[in-house]
């Protein structure tokens, strides 16, 4: 009995594992996924905290020294024509946000013998919700200015 399986166990094929070719590949991410969920929710904060600030100061018609100060620095920088403050903060931080948890959680990969190009998105939970509200941001931005100027 113990001879017979021998055998068999001698005459059996090795199984082909070319299926699993881009599973022998290293696959290092484009930047740390910690680090960039940080720098994406410090980006996403920032907007937020001059949109609920502003709210704040609308409905609640307070005075505070910051909300005046901030205010007056805005107008002036959106006078002299020098860089809108606004528009980098309410939509290129998101965008930076949303680019950097993008670059964290994908993988890109080459396969020249086979001519593959093989993208892979890593699951992480921080920074795919960063990139949602990213987006969301810049989609709700969008949507202002086009209402605003009214389509």
């Amino acid at each position: 009995m113990k001879n017979n399986f021998e055998n068999k166990m001698e005459n059996l094929s090795t199984p082909n594992t070319d299926f699993v070719k881009h599973q022998e590949v290293l696959k290092i991410g484009l930047l740390n996924s910690r680090k960039s969920s940080r720098i994406g929710i410090i980006f996403i904060l920032v907007p937020i905290v001059l949109i609920v600030t502003v709210y704040l100061k609308i409905k609640l018609l307070t005075q505070w020294d910051f909300f005046v100060n901030f205010e007056d620095f805005v107008s002036k920088q959106n006078q002299t024509g020098s860089v809108n403050w606004t528009h980098i903060l309410l939509f290129v931080f998101p965008i930076l946000a949303a680019i950097i948890n993008l670059l964290a959680i994908t993988h890109f990969y080459i396969d020249k013998k086979s001519k593959e190009f093989i993208i892979t998105i890593k699951y992480q939970l921080k920074n795919i919700i960063v990139l949602l509200i990213a987006a969301a941001m810049i989609l709700a931005v969008f949507v202002y200015v086009l209402l605003l100027n009214k389509i």
